[in-house]
């Protein structure tokens, strides 16, 4: 490994099995060029000359042969690692590569259902996105589960999803470039459930009933398509086995066969002892991970809900600023709790509040800065006089199919201004409301 620097401009050449480390803050950007050899960002090769763009990240270049790489512009760190879990995660997807083999010959059913656990910043969205990449190299089309509804990933914050990877994860855009894609038309959508809250703890019973929702569509589109892929599920950091509710019925529900357990030895002893019908496999957290701040956490959705309605610097899109009069819409939330507005009432009388009653929300100024889901559901199946038990369930896990933000209301007009990322009025006039707030800067 050795380092030159020319003005802005350092120059890195990394041996075989060595990683490049770096961190850019937010509001700084730098530009990476692969200049020889081969390297990959978490799966996905690097083109020859390409130049790739940086800004709030904390990243890591690896090369199996050796490279020498260009970096332009102001790192907060950087450095070439020598020891990396590669050779390990490269076993893992060789392994799912070789259940992906024997389930096309044999069963179907036999397919890699991978679930990534952990605690917080020890890497798992990182490995899925490897393990991802690897295999759409290797052809594959696997789907990607997010159960993370604290971090967007291929959505918004608040939401759990399913994705097809059909192709390496975007160097820059990583997986949101999927639901930017989609929202202009670009791309197949994503299967995305509104949850509304930050922990899948905040409204087990809810997660627990969106996850089996996302689980009865990922195998109908599975045994459809015959697809051996399989999927790989990112699930939300959490360090206590014992109070977690929704972990155990997620691996029921999805029907993992293998769990990798990322950087607690722990965890692994419960769930090795504990899950026995499964693989539960241990691997170490990289030495690259960092730990994020709130603030930290805070930007980089805030950048990911800014992706989805204006692209990225390589891939602009365009947004539309659109009235939607309060009297053709519906807007309901999914459980009662502090941060519902007080102006939310539960649909049809008499009615029991529980963690998945439908909540009628009336607009009023605290909708400002509010991302609403659009959903699928038709304005008739959830007006108060038709709205009984079977109308609340088929409203609590209906398809998102896009998203909108508040950004004025007008009570005296009785009318709000949104953010919508396609023109004219809205294709769906049922809006779910959770608890995701996005403020736009310039």
């Amino acid at each position: 490994m050795s380092a030159s620097t020319n003005k802005e401009s350092k120059e890195w050449v990394l041996g075989a099995g060595e990683e490049l480390r770096f961190e850019v803050a937010f509001k700084k950007t730098v530009q990476v060029r692969l200049k020889s050899g081969n390297a990959e960002y978490f799966g996905t090769e690097l083109g020859p000359e390409a130049v790739y763009q940086f800004s709030g990240t904390n990243g890591a270049i690896f090369s199996w042969q050796g490279c020498t790489l260009v970096i332009t512009g102001e790192c907060e760190s950087a450095y070439v690692a020598e020891e990396t879990p590669m050779d390990m995660f490269a076993n893992v997807h060789m392994a799912l590569q070789q259940l992906r083999v024997q389930a096309r010959n044999t069963d179907l059913k036999a397919a890699p259902r991978v679930m990534i656990v952990g605690p917080d910043d020890s890497g798992k969205t990182s490995l899925a996105r490897l393990l991802l990449s690897y295999a759409a190299r290797m052809g594959e089309r696997p789907l990607f589960v997010s159960l993370d509804p604290l971090e967007a990933s291929v959505s918004m914050p608040s939401t759990i999803s399913a994705t097809l990877i059909d192709k390496p994860i975007a160097i820059e855009s990583g997986f949101m470039g999927y639901a930017q894609s989609s929202s202009h038309g670009q791309t197949e959508t994503p299967l995305v459930l509104q949850y509304g809250y930050e922990q899948p703890e905040d409204n087990a019973t809810l997660f627990n009933m969106l996850t089996d929702k996302l689980a009865a569509a990922i195998n109908r589109r599975l045994d459809t398509e015959k697809n051996a892929s399989g999927i790989i599920v990112d699930t939300r950091g959490f360090s206590d086995v014992a109070r977690n509710k929704t972990i155990e019925h997620a691996i029921a529900s999805l029907g993992i066969n293998t769990l990798l357990v990322v950087g607690n030895e722990r965890m692994f002893s419960v769930y090795s002892n504990k899950l026995r019908s499964i693989t539960v496999l241990k691997l170490p957290r990289s030495g690259g991970t960092v730990d994020r701040s709130a603030s930290f956490r805070q930007q980089q959705n805030s950048r990911i809900v800014r992706q989805y309605f204006y692209g990225t610097d390589s891939q602009k899109a365009s947004s539309f600023s659109t009235v939607v009069n309060f009297q053709e819409i519906k807007i309901l939330r999914v459980g009662e709790d502090a941060i519902a507005p007080t102006s939310t009432l539960p649909l049809g009388e008499d009615r029991k509040l529980t963690d998945t009653t439908v909540l009628s929300v009336e607009p009023d100024e605290s909708l400002i800065h509010s991302i609403l889901a659009v959903t699928d559901a038709p304005l008739e199946s959830v007006q108060e006089d038709s709205m009984d038990v079977d109308g609340e369930k088929s409203v609590v896990g209906i398809q998102a199919v896009g998203f909108i933000s508040v950004t004025k209301i007008e009570m005296d007009k009785k009318r709000m201004i949104v953010l919508s990322p396609v023109p004219g009025r809205l294709p769906k006039q049922v809006l779910l409301y959770g608890n995701a707030k996005w403020m736009e800067t310039i």
